[in-house]
């Protein structure tokens, strides 16, 4: 346990294509793309000095000497400027050239680039335009292992430029995952695999399932190909989130966290208690506690044209004492931080379990409705947060699976169903005084809901990793 993208939605395209794309002039409200471009370039020249002329490598050189509240400044100053000319229409050459400075930038730095996007991006509606269902973990992590990013790290071992996995210890991890039944790896669902990606898939599956691979013993070579890979895995895994929650791919988005916690702990399963009993044990010998939360949620009733609020609250069981508190905050670093970190997910349930589609029919597929990042003290004894959304446009009930999850934790995930209702629209000469009742959900534990299946920000949106 540790201390301490690119794409848009359809709604947002289709609010870019309103505005001035449709003819309508600059007003206050409605600033021209050169009145955006004013205000950046003017909050620019205030961080890089008045009279000062804005070079290229003076810039570079301002952005870099910046504190992180600083960009963060710069950065508000400039999104509404990077929003026209990632979405507006005209602004083609532009838009080019920004990707290729991102692209150049992330390469530069041994980061996923849009091509490894677009690779993930395929992969995840290739699925959902098979299935309703959650996506199966092996799905997703051999999605992350075929990415570009990592057929690099494949090329540069074969030039003797990055760690290499020993085949003798490649062979000893497929044993051993065909005896453990490790999914994925049936001689079926292995036939015709690329050499590459079979590497890559072998050493995740040694990461995830060390503890029951006790029998083998890396090389030294074999190690560093592992660290090295699961570092890249854990980045592609976290862009491959982004996108989810700003596609609003629920399931995928459910998904990936189940991965990276099993990736980042090396365990094989949220759900099995053999895994939950290690998670405890590690975070004991860490001085933490095993996190464990009850949810409930209240969500409101309304009309057409309203808002759905939900409100959620969750209450942590495990909230540290004063004496417990100092005794760990004693273990920490100069300057690391006791927090705990977690997603609330909200999901819109629309498709059951398990549901079969005939060939050619529309597949229903749950939507993200709304997420909110929350932090805490580990002596917080609640937490709370409120997911807003629009009303659906069709009269009726509704049901929301509110998702509380952790990236960085196994077996701990909860989550509650709460239900509201719309109304018809109220006409037009009339006043609603308030925007429908409350529905109140019973306080529930960490179980599965009955009757279930199992289940874009900026960089400072997520929630820091639990403590």
């Amino acid at each position: 346990m540790g201390k301490g993208a690119a794409t848009t939605t359809t709604a947002e395209a289709e609010d870019k294509k309103m505005g001035t794309a449709n003819g309508e002039a600059a007003t206050p409200s409605n600033p021209s793309v050169a009145d955006k471009e004013a205000k950046f370039m003017a909050a620019l020249q205030r961080h890089v000095g008045a009279g000062v002329e804005l070079t290229e490598d003076k810039v570079r050189e301002t952005i870099a000497a910046m504190t992180p509240e600083q960009r963060q400044e710069l950065m508000s100053e400039g999104h509404d400027l990077k929003k026209e000319l990632l979405t507006g229409n005209g602004h083609e050459e532009e838009l080019q050239l920004f990707k290729k400075e991102l692209n150049d930038r992330a390469e530069k730095a041994d980061l996923p680039v849009e091509q490894d996007g677009d690779h993930l991006t395929r992969k995840v509606v290739s699925f959902m335009q098979r299935s309703s269902d959650a996506f199966p973990v092996a799905y997703i992590l051999e999605a992350v292992v075929s990415a570009p990013y990592l057929v690099k790290l494949a090329i540069a071992e074969a030039r003797d430029a990055a760690h290499k996995a020993d085949m003798v210890d490649l062979e000893a991890i497929e044993a051993e995952s065909v005896r453990l039944k490790v999914p994925g790896w049936s001689q079926e669902e292995s036939k015709g695999r690329p050499p590459f990606v079979r590497r890559n898939l072998l050493l995740i599956s040694y990461q995830m399932n060390q503890s029951r691979m006790q029998g083998i013993q890396l090389r030294e070579s074999t190690v560093l190909a592992l660290a090295q890979l699961c570092a890249k895995v854990r980045r592609l895994l976290d862009m491959l989130f982004k996108f989810c929650l700003q596609n609003r791919w629920v399931k995928a988005a459910l998904t990936v966290t189940e991965c990276q916690a099993l990736v980042l702990n090396g365990m094989w399963d949220m759900k099995e208690d053999e895994c939950r009993e290690l998670m405890r044990e590690r975070m004991v010998q860490s001085g933490l506690k095993l996190p464990k939360l009850s949810i409930s949620c209240l969500a409101n009733d309304c009309r057409v044209g309203q808002k759905v609020v939900i409100q959620v609250e969750v209450t942590r069981a495990h909230a540290y004492s004063e004496e417990e508190l100092k005794a760990y905050k004693a273990t920490l670093n100069e300057g690391e931080d006791a927090r705990e970190g977690w997603w609330v997910i909200a999901e819109s349930i629309r498709s059951k379990p398990n549901t079969k589609y005939q060939p050619g029919e529309e597949i229903a597929h749950n939507m993200l409705v709304g997420r909110q990042a929350l932090a805490c003290t580990l002596d917080s004894p609640t937490m709370a947060c409120e997911i807003e959304f629009e009303a659906p446009s069709t009269p009726g009930d509704y049901k929301v699976m509110v998702h509380v999850r952790s990236s960085g934790c196994v077996g701990v995930d909860v989550r509650r169903k709460v239900s509201f209702t719309v109304l018809k629209a109220l006409p037009t000469n009339t006043v609603s005084s308030s925007s429908g009742s409350i529905t109140t959900m019973n306080h529930v534990d960490g179980d599965k809901a009955a009757g279930e299946d199992q289940p874009p920000p900026l960089e400072e949106d997520g929630p820091p990793p639990l403590s």
